[in-house]
């Protein structure tokens, strides 16, 4: 898929496992990409931000909400579509990815350790 579109699905659902059940459902019904996908409470809320054309997303969200008979229906929270985002919108998603990349790159410094951790060459006793 070569743009964005015009339109975003969100998703949200209890469970990692269930979301990845739910997003297949949904890229297997139509031509969507995913913008974003976060998992909150150590997996056990995780949403999703799907992109494309107006009647794919809308398919995409209508398959998501099928899947409900496989994950159970409780634990798809939302799924729906917004046709033509306002601008600012995509500047929360970016603002989201930019929080979550720097979030992630704080978690590796801590594991690695600034001096003579193990991913720095240092030793492990």
């Amino acid at each position: 898929m070569k743009g964005r579109g015009n339109a975003i699905g969100v998703l949200e659902t209890t469970y990692y496992a269930n979301t990845v059940v739910v997003v297949d459902q949904a890229l297997k019904a139509a031509e969507v990409e995913i913008v974003s996908c976060h998992k909150k409470l150590g997996g056990k809320m995780c949403h999703t931000v799907l992109a494309g054309e107006t009647s794919a997303v809308d398919a995409a969200m209508g398959a998501a909400r099928e899947s409900g008979r496989m994950v159970g229906e409780e634990n798809i929270k939302v799924a729906v579509s917004i046709s033509n985002p306002h601008p600012e919108i995509w500047k929360l998603l970016n603002m989201i990815e930019i929080h979550e990349t720097e979030k992630n790159e704080e978690i590796i410094t801590e594991v690695s350790g600034e001096e003579g951790g193990i991913a720095n060459g240092g030793d492990s006793k």
